[in-house]
Protein backbone atom coordinates (compact mmCIF):
# COMPACT_ATOMS: atom_id res chain seq x y z
CA UNK A 1 0.00 0.00 0.00
CA UNK A 2 2.69 2.48 1.04
CA UNK A 3 4.92 1.45 -1.86
CA UNK A 4 2.08 2.00 -4.34
CA UNK A 5 1.37 5.45 -2.90
CA UNK A 6 5.04 6.40 -3.14
CA UNK A 7 5.35 5.20 -6.73
CA UNK A 8 2.11 6.95 -7.75
CA UNK A 9 3.28 10.21 -6.17
CA UNK A 10 6.61 10.03 -8.01
CA UNK A 11 4.78 9.37 -11.28
CA UNK A 12 2.45 12.34 -10.71
CA UNK A 13 5.43 14.64 -10.00
CA UNK A 14 7.43 13.60 -13.07
CA UNK A 15 9.62 15.16 -14.51
CA UNK A 16 10.20 16.84 -11.14
CA UNK A 17 11.60 14.97 -8.15
CA UNK A 18 8.99 13.85 -5.67
CA UNK A 19 9.58 13.90 -1.91
CA UNK A 20 7.85 12.83 1.27
CA UNK A 21 8.09 10.82 4.47
CA UNK A 22 7.14 7.39 5.75
CA UNK A 23 5.56 7.93 9.17
CA UNK A 24 4.81 5.37 11.90
CA UNK A 25 1.86 5.98 14.21
CA UNK A 26 -0.24 3.89 16.57
CA UNK A 27 -2.36 2.96 13.56
CA UNK A 28 0.59 1.73 11.49
CA UNK A 29 2.81 3.25 8.83
CA UNK A 30 1.67 5.66 6.15
CA UNK A 31 3.19 7.82 3.42
CA UNK A 32 3.11 11.61 3.75
CA UNK A 33 3.69 13.27 0.36
CA UNK A 34 5.34 16.70 0.41
CA UNK A 35 5.77 19.51 -2.10
CA UNK A 36 9.23 19.89 -3.64
CA UNK A 37 10.13 23.56 -3.12
CA UNK A 38 13.62 23.38 -4.74
CA UNK A 39 14.52 26.13 -7.20
CA UNK A 40 15.15 23.49 -9.88
CA UNK A 41 12.83 20.62 -8.89
CA UNK A 42 13.74 18.57 -11.96
CA UNK A 43 17.28 18.23 -10.57
CA UNK A 44 16.94 18.50 -6.78
CA UNK A 45 14.42 18.31 -3.99
CA UNK A 46 13.81 20.41 -0.91
CA UNK A 47 11.20 19.87 1.78
CA UNK A 48 9.75 22.95 3.49
CA UNK A 49 10.21 23.50 7.25
CA UNK A 50 6.43 23.32 7.61
CA UNK A 51 6.38 19.82 6.09
CA UNK A 52 9.25 18.73 8.34
CA UNK A 53 7.29 19.97 11.37
CA UNK A 54 4.13 18.26 10.11
CA UNK A 55 6.04 14.99 9.78
CA UNK A 56 7.63 15.21 13.22
CA UNK A 57 4.28 15.93 14.89
CA UNK A 58 2.47 13.16 12.97
CA UNK A 59 4.50 10.31 14.48
CA UNK A 60 7.89 8.65 14.13
CA UNK A 61 9.66 9.36 10.84
CA UNK A 62 10.74 6.00 9.43
CA UNK A 63 12.26 7.22 6.16
CA UNK A 64 12.66 10.21 3.89
CA UNK A 65 11.54 9.50 0.32
CA UNK A 66 12.47 11.14 -2.98
CA UNK A 67 12.76 10.22 -6.64
CA UNK A 68 15.39 10.32 -9.36
CA UNK A 69 13.44 11.00 -12.58
CA UNK A 70 15.50 9.64 -15.48
CA UNK A 71 18.44 9.19 -13.09
CA UNK A 72 20.31 6.34 -11.43
CA UNK A 73 18.80 4.13 -8.71
CA UNK A 74 21.55 5.07 -6.23
CA UNK A 75 22.02 7.90 -3.76
CA UNK A 76 24.10 10.81 -5.03
CA UNK A 77 26.99 12.28 -3.05
CA UNK A 78 24.70 15.13 -1.97
CA UNK A 79 22.01 12.62 -1.01
CA UNK A 80 24.47 10.73 1.19
CA UNK A 81 25.78 13.89 2.83
CA UNK A 82 22.26 15.10 3.66
CA UNK A 83 21.15 11.62 4.70
CA UNK A 84 23.81 11.65 7.39
CA UNK A 85 22.52 15.02 8.62
CA UNK A 86 18.93 13.79 8.79
CA UNK A 87 20.00 10.51 10.45
CA UNK A 88 17.23 8.67 8.59
CA UNK A 89 16.86 5.82 6.17
CA UNK A 90 16.26 7.15 2.66
CA UNK A 91 13.95 5.51 0.14
CA UNK A 92 14.49 6.23 -3.52
CA UNK A 93 12.14 5.90 -6.51
CA UNK A 94 13.72 5.29 -9.88
CA UNK A 95 12.33 3.72 -13.07
CA UNK A 96 9.14 2.64 -11.34
CA UNK A 97 10.91 0.77 -8.54
CA UNK A 98 11.49 1.59 -4.88
CA UNK A 99 14.93 1.22 -3.28
CA UNK A 100 15.51 1.42 0.48
CA UNK A 101 18.86 2.59 1.84
CA UNK A 102 19.90 2.42 5.47
CA UNK A 103 21.73 5.37 6.99
CA UNK A 104 25.09 3.62 7.15
CA UNK A 105 28.30 5.01 8.63
CA UNK A 106 30.46 6.68 5.92
CA UNK A 107 32.69 4.12 4.23
CA UNK A 108 35.87 6.14 4.76
CA UNK A 109 37.37 6.85 8.18
CA UNK A 110 35.64 4.13 10.20
CA UNK A 111 37.13 2.95 13.50
CA UNK A 112 37.81 -0.78 13.63
CA UNK A 113 35.95 -3.19 15.92
CA UNK A 114 35.98 -6.83 14.92
CA UNK A 115 32.53 -8.21 14.19
CA UNK A 116 30.95 -4.77 14.45
CA UNK A 117 32.89 -2.42 12.19
CA UNK A 118 35.43 -4.46 10.22
CA UNK A 119 36.31 -5.43 6.65
CA UNK A 120 33.12 -7.45 6.20
CA UNK A 121 30.97 -4.61 7.58
CA UNK A 122 32.56 -2.30 5.02
CA UNK A 123 31.97 -4.86 2.25
CA UNK A 124 28.34 -5.37 3.34
CA UNK A 125 27.56 -1.64 3.67
CA UNK A 126 29.20 -0.73 0.36
CA UNK A 127 27.19 -3.41 -1.42
CA UNK A 128 24.01 -2.20 0.31
CA UNK A 129 24.55 1.24 -1.25
CA UNK A 130 25.04 -0.50 -4.59
CA UNK A 131 21.67 -2.24 -4.22
CA UNK A 132 22.87 -5.69 -3.12
CA UNK A 133 21.99 -6.75 0.42
CA UNK A 134 24.50 -9.12 1.97
CA UNK A 135 23.63 -11.20 5.05
CA UNK A 136 25.05 -10.40 8.46
CA UNK A 137 26.69 -13.26 10.32
CA UNK A 138 28.52 -13.81 13.59
CA UNK A 139 32.31 -13.96 13.35
CA UNK A 140 34.58 -14.59 16.29
CA UNK A 141 38.03 -13.08 16.77
CA UNK A 142 40.64 -14.80 14.59
CA UNK A 143 38.06 -17.20 13.12
CA UNK A 144 40.60 -18.24 10.48
CA UNK A 145 42.81 -19.70 13.22
CA UNK A 146 39.91 -21.77 14.56
CA UNK A 147 39.45 -23.88 11.44
CA UNK A 148 36.85 -21.62 9.80
CA UNK A 149 36.94 -20.31 6.24
CA UNK A 150 34.09 -17.79 6.37
CA UNK A 151 34.78 -15.86 3.17
CA UNK A 152 35.41 -18.84 0.89
CA UNK A 153 32.50 -20.79 2.39
CA UNK A 154 30.08 -17.91 1.78
CA UNK A 155 31.06 -16.12 -1.43
CA UNK A 156 29.43 -18.52 -3.92
CA UNK A 157 26.49 -19.07 -1.57
CA UNK A 158 25.73 -15.33 -1.57
CA UNK A 159 25.83 -14.85 -5.34
CA UNK A 160 29.51 -14.38 -6.16
CA UNK A 161 31.61 -16.10 -8.80
CA UNK A 162 35.37 -16.02 -9.23
CA UNK A 163 37.10 -13.92 -11.91
CA UNK A 164 40.69 -13.43 -12.98
CA UNK A 165 40.97 -9.64 -13.38
CA UNK A 166 39.25 -7.11 -11.11
CA UNK A 167 36.76 -4.48 -12.22
CA UNK A 168 35.40 -1.64 -10.07
CA UNK A 169 33.15 -3.09 -7.38
CA UNK A 170 34.69 -6.56 -7.32
CA UNK A 171 35.70 -8.08 -3.99
CA UNK A 172 39.35 -9.00 -3.56
CA UNK A 173 40.05 -11.55 -0.83
CA UNK A 174 43.47 -11.27 0.78
CA UNK A 175 45.46 -13.50 3.13
CA UNK A 176 46.32 -11.07 5.92
CA UNK A 177 48.95 -12.75 8.10
CA UNK A 178 47.37 -16.13 7.35
CA UNK A 179 47.23 -18.80 4.66
CA UNK A 180 43.45 -18.33 4.58
CA UNK A 181 41.46 -15.56 2.87
CA UNK A 182 40.57 -13.50 5.94
CA UNK A 183 40.41 -9.94 4.58
CA UNK A 184 38.13 -8.35 1.98
CA UNK A 185 38.83 -5.26 -0.12
CA UNK A 186 36.63 -3.54 -2.69
CA UNK A 187 38.36 -2.81 -5.96
CA UNK A 188 37.92 0.84 -6.97
CA UNK A 189 39.63 0.79 -10.35
CA UNK A 190 42.94 2.47 -11.22
CA UNK A 191 44.82 0.00 -8.99
CA UNK A 192 43.11 1.19 -5.81
CA UNK A 193 41.11 -0.66 -3.16
CA UNK A 194 38.82 0.39 -0.33
CA UNK A 195 39.25 -1.72 2.80
CA UNK A 196 39.34 -1.78 6.60
CA UNK A 197 42.34 -3.35 8.32
CA UNK A 198 42.44 -4.30 12.01
CA UNK A 199 43.25 -1.41 14.34
CA UNK A 200 43.19 1.11 11.49
CA UNK A 201 40.60 3.39 9.97
CA UNK A 202 38.93 2.32 6.74
CA UNK A 203 40.72 3.86 3.77
CA UNK A 204 41.73 3.62 0.14
CA UNK A 205 45.06 2.00 -0.67
CA UNK A 206 47.07 1.38 -3.78
CA UNK A 207 46.55 -2.21 -4.89
CA UNK A 208 50.16 -3.34 -5.19
CA UNK A 209 52.96 -4.64 -3.00
CA UNK A 210 51.63 -6.62 -0.03
CA UNK A 211 47.98 -6.50 -1.08
CA UNK A 212 48.72 -7.78 -4.57
CA UNK A 213 51.23 -10.39 -3.41
CA UNK A 214 48.86 -11.93 -0.86
CA UNK A 215 45.69 -11.78 -2.95
CA UNK A 216 43.81 -15.04 -2.61
CA UNK A 217 41.03 -14.58 -5.18
CA UNK A 218 38.77 -12.04 -6.91
CA UNK A 219 34.96 -12.25 -6.86
CA UNK A 220 32.10 -10.60 -8.77
CA UNK A 221 28.42 -10.64 -7.83
CA UNK A 222 25.99 -12.01 -10.39
CA UNK A 223 23.53 -9.16 -9.65
CA UNK A 224 26.15 -6.38 -9.93
CA UNK A 225 24.93 -3.38 -11.93
CA UNK A 226 27.07 -0.98 -13.94
CA UNK A 227 25.98 1.87 -11.66
CA UNK A 228 26.91 -0.07 -8.52
CA UNK A 229 30.31 1.48 -8.03
CA UNK A 230 28.82 4.94 -8.62
CA UNK A 231 26.96 4.46 -5.34
CA UNK A 232 30.16 3.54 -3.51
CA UNK A 233 32.08 6.41 -5.09
CA UNK A 234 29.28 8.84 -4.17
CA UNK A 235 29.58 7.85 -0.53
CA UNK A 236 33.34 8.45 -0.56
CA UNK A 237 32.83 11.76 -2.35
CA UNK A 238 30.29 12.80 0.29
CA UNK A 239 33.05 12.65 2.89
CA UNK A 240 34.68 15.63 1.19
CA UNK A 241 31.51 17.76 0.87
Amino acid sequence: MIERQILDHASACYPEESCGFVIATANGQHYMPCVNIADVPTEHFEISPDDWLRAYTAGEIIALVHSHPDGLPVLSATDREIQRRTDLDWWLVCDGSLYQYRNIVPLLGRDFKHGVMDCYTLFRDAYHLAGINMPEFSRSEDWWEAGQDLYIDNMAATGFYQVENPEAGDIILICLGSHKANHAAIYCGDQQVLHHCPNRMSKRDVYNGYWLKYTHSIWRHKAWLSCGFTAIYNDMAASSI
